[in-house]
């Protein structure tokens, strides 16, 4: 039996794409609707033949009793205000953004009767938009519910129960610490991707047609959209910064060992570096 009456699904791109293809598959509602910004988006939406798709974010949103908002995090407030006037006082809102307190500040732009409870799935791909959704994207992956603890329980295992019927492992955490981890685990090494790039590219022997697998094992993430990166980056700027001032020390600890011809420090930390590979690898 379908849990939710009406889901729409605010911003659909890569990820509101797939939320769309996996609860249809799934059956979690009675029907679904759906908007995306880009014309582009809309009609490569229309293809999928799950959703009414609407010009207006209002419009998607009335009658749903399920809101899922996937713009990304610096359009959240501006995507809020424009659903407003479109939602039913019944109506839940959840989001799958990357940043969670600045999205919770954006949502107090919702009305009063609205009930918000972030959510932050850890699926997606350095591929952007709705034609690269997948109905199976959110599957054994991890899903953070971020609450602030003034919500009915009774909605935030609404929301708990909307991820995993997608497929997805849910863990509660507060906005705060989630910002932090996902900062060390996703946006750090995002930036620091892309730092690599920028590095490798401006080397004057850099030949891309004599690129291997390793750099493109090393770089993948870096080829992620920019419009949706710079949000997120700016978002939780406290933690990347912090991060990236460690990743600047470690590597220069790396280059005075090989300007210094030091064997003993090098190894070291090679095997540092190895060991905790390992040990990610370890954690699936």
């Amino acid at each position: 039996m379908a849990q939710f009456k009406r889901i729409a699904v605010v911003g659909a791109g890569l990820i509101g794409g797939s939320i769309l293809l996996a609860a249809s598959r799934r059956k979690l509602a009675g029907s679904l609707a759906c908007w995306s910004r880009s014309v582009t988006s809309r009609e490569e939406l229309k293809k999928f033949g799950v959703a009414e798709v609407f010009d207006s974010a209002a419009d998607c949103v009335r009658g749903a009793d399920l809101v899922v908002v996937t713009t990304p995090v610096d359009k959240a407030e501006e995507t809020f205000r424009a659903i407003a006037a479109g939602l039913g006082p019944d109506a839940l809102v959840t989001d799958a953004g990357s940043i969670k307190l600045a999205i919770q500040l954006a949502a107090r732009h919702l009305p009063p009767a609205n009930i918000f409870v972030g959510a932050h799935p850890m699926a997606g791909s350095e591929k952007a938009g709705a034609a690269h959704a997948a109905a199976t994207l959110f599957e054994g992956k991890a899903c953070f519910i971020t609450p602030t603890g003034q919500e009915p329980r009774v909605a935030v295992e609404r929301i708990h129960a909307f991820w995993r019927d997608l497929g997805s492992n849910t863990t509660e955490m507060d906005a705060a610490k989630h910002d932090e981890i996902v900062a060390a685990i996703s946006h750090i090494p995002h930036a620091s991707a892309a730092a690599l790039m920028l590095a490798v590219a401006s080397l004057p022997a850099f030949d891309p047609i004599a690129a291997g697998q390793g750099l493109r094992d090393a770089t993948r993430i870096a080829a992620g959209e920019e419009n949706l990166w710079v949000g997120i980056l700016l978002a939780n700027a406290r933690h990347v910064a912090a991060g990236l001032r460690i990743t600047e020390e470690r590597t220069a600890e790396l280059r005075r060992a090989i300007e210094g011809g030091d064997a003993g420090v090098l190894h070291k930390l090679l095997a540092e570096a190895r060991i905790a590979r390992q040990a990610l690898d370890r954690s699936r």
